[in-house]
């Protein structure tokens, strides 16, 4: 077996080569991830970018929101448990759900291709 033998001076020039070499690494990596971010959110702040208008106009909170959500829940079982247009000019209805599924019991399920 042979042995190997192993510099016991490590160059100053190939470190500082080394060091010069990631430091440009960095400095091209941050570059990239600024650019790349600016595009991504073109206000320059960190984050994900705040919408301009507000999606809700409803109060953050309400003294009593029970009559709140029993208009919201009546509104809902009628669509799924009544008939109506979803847009006429289309031909596209809902119908309620039970007869929805009714119908899909019947139809016999289409053939694998």
């Amino acid at each position: 077996m042979t042995r190997v033998r192993q510099a016991r001076h490590v160059s100053p020039r190939a470190v500082i080569a080394g060091a010069a070499v990631l430091l440009v690494a960095i400095m091209l990596a941050a570059a990239l991830g600024r650019l790349y971010g600016r595009h991504l959110n073109p206000s320059g702040r960190l984050g994900v970018p705040t919408p301009t208008t507000p999606e809700a106009t409803l109060p953050l909170s309400e003294s009593a929101p029970q009559t709140e959500r029993a208009r919201f829940d009546a509104d809902k079982q009628a669509v799924l448990k009544g008939w109506g247009w979803v847009d006429k000019r289309a031909g596209v209805a809902h119908i309620p759900v039970e007869r929805a599924m009714a119908l899909m019991a019947e139809t016999p399920p289409e053939p694998a291709r």
